[in-house]
């Protein structure tokens, strides 16, 4: 009842040493053995990227949410704390709390925490807009310009001191397309790219963060709903059991149904929504690629 790719929803496997985890019930790498090998592989894979790269420090962008404190965390460890900057990046009112937590969780990492405020940039970048644009106030599209000029920022930032950008985004956002092209998926690394959001949480337990960052309600950052799949209608944890048993193991969708326990139809649903947003995980085409 297998069914490579997940019935046609193909994309990168992890990583094997990620693959070789040991896994809970639901196939997830949430066991403490899982969290104590994450914890050696993911800041042993930073630190031979930072030196293979001749680079001198890591930037991550923090926004109060657990993914973006469990990479600067592990960042920390790789590098050393005095080599971590995290910019916080606020754009709306609505994120001054966000922002906030994230000054103060850099504070107790002992990492630098620089603000850069997006609002004038978007401001500006709205006025300019509207004199060729059909629609500049387009809610999805300012949104992803949002990321963009977040990931301009950090790039600039890592260039004038000879750093590397850490990417934040985990599997189950990647798998979903709740990324922006070249905004928040672009970075010299995704760090969390092979672990889906539950088992992204379960390492943040690991790390002893503070209970905002492991509760299971959700997931915070300034951003935090937006584009993530919540038409969908599914929990995170069934979410990822889905990812997993029909992406990663290579499941039918009626045999992951039945394995996850759930209707049929939020597989296919599943399904659906991965292979509309494949075009983001993967190399813009070129003519060569065709036929």
């Amino acid at each position: 009842m297998r069914a490579r790719g997940g019935a046609g929803v193909s994309d990168a496997r992890p990583h094997p040493r990620v693959l070789e985890l040991p896994r809970d019930d639901d196939g997830l790498a949430t066991t403490p053995q899982a969290r104590r090998r994450l914890r050696e592989l993911l800041p042993a894979f930073l630190g031979d990227l930072t030196e293979d790269a001749g680079a001198e420090r890591l930037v991550v962008a923090l926004d109060g949410g657990v993914d973006t404190a469990v990479a600067a965390t592990l960042a920390a460890e790789a590098v050393g704390p005095d080599r971590v900057v995290g910019l916080v990046m606020p754009v709306h009112k609505s994120h001054e709390v966000a922002a906030r937590e994230a000054e103060a969780f850099a504070s107790a990492l002992g990492i630098d925490a620089r603000r850069c405020n997006i609002r004038p940039i978007l401001g500006a970048f709205r006025e300019v807009l509207g004199t060729v644009a059909e629609d500049p106030e387009d809610v999805v599209a300012l949104a992803s310009a949002q990321e963009r000029f977040r990931m301009a920022c950090a790039y600039y930032l890592s260039n004038t001191e000879n750093g590397l950008v850490v990417g934040t985004v985990d599997r189950t956002d990647r798998l979903l397309g709740a990324t922006a092209k070249y905004g928040d998926g672009g970075a010299d690394c995704q760090l969390l790219g092979d672990l889906y959001r539950t088992e992204v949480r379960s390492l943040a337990r690991g790390l002893d963060l503070p209970e905002a960052f492991t509760d299971d309600s959700g997931r915070g950052g300034f951003e935090a709903g937006f584009g993530e799949g919540g038409d969908l209608d599914v929990d995170d944890r069934t979410l990822d059991r889905v990812l997993r048993r029909c992406i990663d193991e290579g499941y039918s969708p009626e045999a992951t149904a039945d394995r996850v326990g759930v209707d049929p139809r939020v597989v296919q649903r599943v399904l659906r929504w991965c292979r509309s947003t494949r075009h983001k995980r993967h190399t813009p085409p070129k003519p060569s690629m065709s036929g």
